[in-house]
């Protein structure tokens, strides 16, 4: 049920009791009809005094509620993120064309909405004002993750919304694959708006503009039982922290061996399942190095990679690595 049915529903009972108010001075009731609207009339106050306290409860736990109704939500989009990363390519690039059309562009009206249709189109409308409103990563970011189906007005609870948005904005200024780079070129030149469209060429600009910094205008959402987490937190080394690993990315193009730097580069050309994989004709990806992303996402991202047995102690000795644990 939406809001817009409750809002009507509670003003069309506000509306029927006022409508009250005159005809209790035109009406002359028995001893047992005077008991019967005084156990009404307390009835209506108890009802009227739930209804407010579960209004403000609702009210001012909301954010947390709206938090963890979007988890999943924010989850995908952090998956989309890094499945572009490891595989170079769209999963969905038609659902990513959309996005950014819509984005840009807003609903298209017709001569036939109906007066709700027109309410939805100017709540969306609203809601590409603000997603333009982030950094251009920002805007790749949630193009990528959400489809316009999705967060349209009235199919998503304005709450659910801002928690996606606060949380969508990368922390750092993101190198894109060349696909999304051409992608929105071609978007440019097969849509005539977007070509006309100065907020869309200011865009690009700054996509294709390799020196742009990071925009720290917005700062991720936390959430009460985080922030009371925190003093504890600060006071344990974070590598003794509890972790769970929620998400782990890898399969990258072997081709990126190529950006290593030394000496890791040849400790992982030394190892065994790096090997193995060269000897698979078919086989164009590597699972030599990964990362691992916890549950919590205040909490550090491990990066491990795969190198030869011996090229690992050659880099213990590198590094001054000290023996820490035995099994």
């Amino acid at each position: 049920m939406s809001a817009a049915i409750v809002l009507s529903q509670l003003k069309g009972l506000l509306e029927k009791t006022e409508q009250l108010k005159g005809k209790f001075s035109k009406v002359y009731p028995t001893n047992d009809q005077w008991d019967t609207l005084s156990d009404l009339s307390l009835k209506l106050s108890e009802a009227t005094k739930v209804v407010q306290d579960e209004i403000r409860v609702l009210k001012e736990s909301r954010n947390e509620r709206a938090w963890k109704e979007s988890e999943e939500h924010r989850s995908k989009a952090q998956s989309s993120r890094g499945d572009l990363f490891a595989k170079g390519r769209l999963k969905q690039p038609a659902v990513f064309r959309r996005s950014i059309i819509t984005i840009f562009e807003g609903p298209k009206d017709s001569k036939f909405d109906s007066e709700d249709t027109r309410f939805r189109k100017e709540s969306t409308r609203k809601r590409c004002e603000l997603i333009r409103g982030l950094s251009p990563d920002g805007v790749i970011s949630w193009a990528l993750s959400y489809a316009p189906t999705l967060w349209a007005g009235g199919s998503m609870a304005s709450d659910v919304f801002t928690c996606l948005l606060d949380d969508i904005e990368p922390e750092l200024v993101q190198t894109w694959p060349p696909v999304i780079r051409d992608t929105l070129h071609l978007l440019m030149e097969d849509e005539e708006s977007l070509r006309k469209s100065p907020e869309y060429n200011g865009f690009l600009k700054e996509i294709d503009d390799p020196s742009r910094k990071t925009v720290k205008h917005r700062k991720r959402r936390r959430t009460e039982e985080e922030d009371e987490g925190d003093e504890e937190k600060h006071s344990l080394s974070p590598s003794n922290e509890n972790r769970e690993m929620k998400f782990m990315y890898t399969n990258a193009p072997a081709s990126n061996i190529s950006k290593l730097p030394e000496p890791f580069r040849t400790a992982v050309q030394n190892s065994r399942l790096w090997k193995w994989e060269r000897s698979q004709e078919e086989l164009e990806t590597t699972g030599c190095w990964a990362t691992l992303f916890p549950k919590d996402h205040t909490q550090d991202v491990s990066l491990t990679i795969w190198c030869g047995h011996d090229d690992g102690y050659r880099l213990n000795d590198i590094f001054s690595l000290q023996h820490a644990i035995s099994s």
